[in-house]
């Protein structure tokens, strides 16, 4: 009675006789509710999923081959791989049909059996080009359903010319052609954004840094701090706000008035914090750099000249020197004004001090030479072809370290370095000319 599936029905009968009252029970029928499947409900979007589903199937049959039935694994790196080949599709020629045609008639002259034995030869060479090679073959020849089936994705880009060679029966290493001959390949180089046809980025140099040296190698990039090695803003450093790498340019504020200038990459050199906050603020950094190279080589120069005056005798009578040693005496005659009275050799020179006291045994490297100070004063010259004579300073440049100098028996004006003059005091009238 508890069973929802069934129903009570009370059925009473009215008689004229008696009441009769009868109870039934009915089992309800199930109603059977069937699940249709989506495929077949949502029709009208089945396409795509279809569509999907094909794309599947299809490439799970396009699954990489890992081993044989021998169980020999292939290994990625195997040089076969590599050797793709792209077989010549042979079409269907009609001139060959239509011969074939005749010639099952019989009706075929000996012009077309020649021309038909000839064509048959072609065809048959380039059917065993196309089977005959070691790679793996691309495209069919069989018929033209296979060619849209071809996975192209497999190929690289650049490998596709060698694979079409490869179809033609070409072997790595040969050479192509009525002499074949093997040419190395040539790359051209990739060329630089923002340049022209024909146009050379210039090669920025590059300082090399030592061991630990921060800078040792740097980028230019955003927020680099960069020196600016040619054009308008030579000389000038700046830091890199913005970069533009279509067309190879820079733009850079620069640490002097802060303004934003737009120069090349080739003209932009990275420098080091340190050197930044050295020279960033320097107006004359190329004037400086420039005399500070000629003030150092003009040193390297004259530390020669001094090597080479150590071993030549300069020393001459009546010539004002200054006294170099501090341990002569204990240092009493250092950075005094002496005359040379007598020289015997480079290390025997006798000096004369103002109290009039002689100095003897006096070593030649202990003594300098002395440059006119005045216009006037006369001086000797020390080397050259002029060497021994004397003549009279017309002007002295103390930047170029330098003296003009006047002969007095010819008035010829002599233009000499400070290293190769002397100031000269005569005790006695001497004919030094």
């Amino acid at each position: 009675m508890d069973d929802p599936s069934c129903s009570m029905e009370i059925s009473t009968e009215v008689t004229t006789t008696t009441s009769k009252i009868s109870f039934g029970l009915k089992r309800k029928e199930e109603v059977k509710i069937t699940v249709v499947s989506k495929e077949i409900i949502n029709v009208a979007s089945d396409s795509e999923e279809e569509r999907e589903k094909e794309e599947q199937e299809r490439q799970a049959k396009r699954r990489k081959l890992t081993h044989f039935d021998s169980e020999t694994a292939l290994d990625d790196d195997d040089p076969k791989k590599k050797n793709f080949v792209i077989p010549i599709v042979v079409e269907n020629d009609w001139r060959v049909a239509k011969l074939l045609e005749k010639q099952k008639e019989g009706t075929l002259t000996e012009e077309e059996e020649a021309k038909i034995a000839l064509l048959t030869q072609s065809h048959e060479t380039s059917d065993e080009h196309a089977t005959e090679n070691d790679g793996k073959v691309i495209v069919s020849s069989e018929s033209k359903e296979d060619a849209p089936d071809a996975d192209y994705s497999v190929v690289p880009i650049e490998s596709f010319g060698l694979a079409i060679l490869r179809g033609c029966n070409w072997k790595d290493g040969e050479g192509i052609g009525k002499n074949p001959q093997v040419v190395p390949l040539r790359i051209p180089a990739r060329r630089p954004h923002g340049l022209g046809l024909g146009a050379t980025p210039k090669v920025t140099q590059t300082k090399n840094g030592k061991k630990g040296e921060e800078g040792a190698s740097l980028e230019v990039k955003k927020d680099s701090l960069v020196k600016i090695v040619d054009g308008r803003s030579k000389g000038l450093y700046g830091k890199v706000e913005a970069r533009d790498d279509d067309a190879n340019s820079l733009f850079v504020r620069l640490a002097l008035g802060g303004k934003t200038v737009k120069v090349s990459v080739y003209s932009a050199m990275a420098v080091t914090q340190k050197e930044y906050e050295r020279d960033a603020k320097c107006i004359n950094k190329d004037s400086y750099d420039r005399e500070k190279e000629i003030i150092e080589r003009r040193e390297k120069e004259k530390d020669s000249s001094r090597r080479h005056d150590e071993n030549r005798l300069w020393a001459r009578s009546d010539l004002v020197v200054r006294f170099i040693d501090k341990s002569y005496k204990g240092g009493k005659l250092y950075n005094q004004k002496l005359r040379v009275v007598d020289v015997a050799g480079r290390k025997d020179v006798t000096l004369e001090d103002d109290s009039g006291r002689t100095h003897y045994n006096i070593r030649q490297s202990w003594i300098e030479t002395v440059v006119p100070r005045n216009v006037g004063d006369p001086l000797m010259i020390l080397s050259g072809s002029r060497k021994g004579r004397t003549a009279i300073l017309v002007e002295k440049d103390k930047r170029k370290q330098r003296v003009y100098a006047q002969l007095p028996s010819s008035n010829e004006v002599l233009k000499l370095d400070f290293e190769d003059v002397c100031l000269f005091r005569a005790k006695e009238d001497a004919d030094y000319d």
